[in-house]
């Protein structure tokens, strides 16, 4: 929702090639043939009873806030035991016993997985009007070659935030450009050598992708049932040089976010900044409840001055599961849930979900600032501008899985070995391109 549902824990290439039993089809080709049951007992006075797993804690609140008033579409909700690639695992696995719960909470990543693996159904027949609510940057979160197989729950554009207090003493602004980025690091190492600006994180891929996404890359795309992969292209290569070249000069940390180390670093105040996402201060008040009421919220830095473009890291989608029979009611709860106006309300309160409906962001619950915000007011207007200028991949790929545990594996080997981050992007781009190969994509890359 608004927070990370922590990490996931990817895949193995072997364990993906396994799983991808669709993986000669193009996505164009992997939906759902429509073995569910026709929607529905709507005609007639049977209840109809639908489950959903989702880890957000406060989703019992809006579930039993629907079943009171529709008595005829009851929904159970099923907390899974484990989030991101746990369950997906499992979700592919239960696809095949016919086993899986009408509705799941999925990651955007993880969706063209969930595609080729035909675990979850276009909603378009359910849902005609739904696209109206969501910009582009939202709706290509879900839509795989003109289908839409979810619907966006929230967006999660990243955001720098910073010591209000340090930057003042400082006399520092919040960089506008990462060329003023690199200036203002080194001169808080410098004034104190034990404060770093931030950290590059080499066990996140998803923050690693959301930074590429600013600078104008796109890891995977698609032509007809042909997949291009460029992982290492110009735009990433450029992040990764900027980034080593911060971690060679000492001026950032190499602690991963929400380590032990930089969540002692972030409260004891040794760690002065954070190019993090919109969710975070719904994680802060954990991971430094110390420093209440000292962060500020500033737009991402950019490559080029007056640049407003801005990666994603996190965010989530309901989907319809292929197991489910009575997809038209899973799609109608999914619906309000996500796009109407009081299910957005109990959303923003009971799960602190920043809306992916563009509506939803101007909505009043988000006239006041998370707690630990309270001294900027206009948090959420902000946000609502950042989200204005999303930029994503144009897709996904089926074996993302595969790419971040590459990633955390080849960039700590080499914030370890002191090698190249250029060379491991050349790893983490030649064990996806190998992994699909096998599985039987047509891959160029």
């Amino acid at each position: 929702m608004a927070r990370r549902p922590g990490r996931p824990a990817p895949r193995t290439a072997a364990a993906a090639a396994a799983t991808l039993t669709a993986a000669t089809l193009a996505l164009a080709g992997c939906s759902s043939s429509g073995s569910s049951s026709s929607a529905s007992s709507s005609g007639s006075h049977q209840v109809v009873h639908l489950t959903i797993t989702d880890w957000d804690n406060g989703m019992q609140t809006v579930v039993g806030t629907w079943n009171k008033a529709h008595p005829g579409i009851q929904v159970q909700l099923i907390k899974p035991s484990g989030t991101g690639y746990t369950l997906y695992n499992k979700l592919i696995t239960d696809n095949r016993a016919g086993t899986n719960p009408d509705i799941s909470e999925i990651e955007y990543q993880a969706l063209p997985e969930m595609v080729a693996n035909k675990v979850i159904v276009p909603l378009d027949r359910y849902l005609p009007g739904l696209a109206a609510k969501y910009s582009s940057a939202a709706l290509d979160q879900v839509r795989f070659q003109g289908a839409i197989y979810g619907v966006p729950q929230n967006i999660c554009p990243m955001v720098f935030f910073y010591r209000q207090d340090v930057f003042s003493k400082l006399g520092l602004k919040a960089p506008a450009t990462w060329d003023q980025y690199a200036a203002d690091a080194a001169a808080i190492h410098k004034a104190n050598p034990k404060q770093y600006l931030g950290n590059f994180d080499a066990a996140d891929p998803e923050w690693f992708a959301g930074l590429a996404q600013q600078a104008g890359a796109n890891w995977w795309t698609t032509s007809g049932d042909k997949w291009t992969v460029a992982i290492n292209d110009a735009a990433t290569q450029k992040v990764a040089a900027y980034w080593q070249g911060l971690v060679n000069k000492g001026v950032i940390s190499p602690e991963p976010s929400f380590s032990t180390q930089w969540n002692t670093d972030m409260n004891k105040g040794t760690m002065v900044g954070w190019v993090s996402a919109q969710w975070a201060p719904n994680q802060l008040p954990t991971i430094a409840p110390s420093t209440a009421g000292k962060w500020q919220a500033a737009a991402l830095p950019a490559w080029t001055a007056g640049d407003q473009a801005v990666g994603t890291w996190g965010g989530e989608a309901e989907v319809v599961t292929a197991n489910s029979k009575h997809p038209a009611e899973a799609a109608q709860f999914v619906q309000w849930m996500n796009s109407t106006t009081q299910g957005l309300n109990l959303l923003i309160k009971n799960v602190d979900a920043f809306p992916a409906a563009t509506f939803a962001q101007a909505l009043p619950a988000l006239s006041s600032p998370p707690a630990f915000m309270s001294d900027q007011p206009d948090y959420y207007a902000l946000m609502k501008t950042i989200a204005q200028n999303v930029r994503g991949f144009q897709i996904w790929g089926p074996n993302a899985s595969v790419t971040f545990s590459s990633y955390s594996d080849a960039f700590a080997s080499a914030l370890q070995n002191h090698t190249s981050f250029a060379q491991a992007l050349n790893k983490v781009q030649t064990t996806t391109v190998n992994d699909m190969q096998k599985s039987g994509f047509q891959v160029a890359g």
